[in-house]
């Protein structure tokens, strides 16, 4: 994660015109570590990722920080929230749910000790155990849009 991590890193503080002292403290993490992290020296730290996860000023470009996936324009980079598909609305309920029992299999998977310096991350068995423990969530959802569409 860490070089491609740095980059979007790097990318997402420079779109919001923010310096690395300044990011830093908006994020409230330590200066000298966010620098560590931008240049690619130091994997974050759980606590870490939460915070561009709950942070108003980075939520929305959380899961392209983290994982690289539905990487936002560069050029157009902004705090907008963006928009979700109409046919797929999800509620306050079912989000703070969700997020929270991703945080719960996150925190276990990492109490596994899978996730240490020098040890290489089975990713695969990582994604097995979230989606066993979210797959009630996408079920239940699923079953609810499909009753709106049928």
């Amino acid at each position: 994660m860490s070089t491609s991590f740095a980059t979007r890193l790097k990318q997402l503080r420079v779109s919001l015109e923010e310096s690395q002292i300044s990011f830093s403290e908006i994020l409230d993490i330590p200066t000298a570590s966010y620098r560590k992290y931008e240049k690619g020296e130091r994997e974050p730290t759980l606590s870490v990722i939460e915070k561009f996860f709950t942070h108003p000023l980075t939520e929305n470009h959380a899961c392209w920080l983290i994982t690289g996936e539905d990487q936002p324009n560069p050029t157009t980079l902004t705090t907008e929230a963006p928009q979700r598909d109409s046919s797929q609305p999800f509620s306050k309920d079912f989000e703070s749910k969700f997020i929270q029992t991703a945080k719960e299999s996150l925190l276990f998977i990492c109490h596994l000790g899978w996730f240490k310096r020098g040890k290489d991350v089975n990713f695969d068995s990582c994604g097995k155990i979230l989606l066993r423990d979210l797959e009630p969530f996408l079920d239940k959802h699923a079953s609810i849009e499909n009753k709106k569409v049928g």
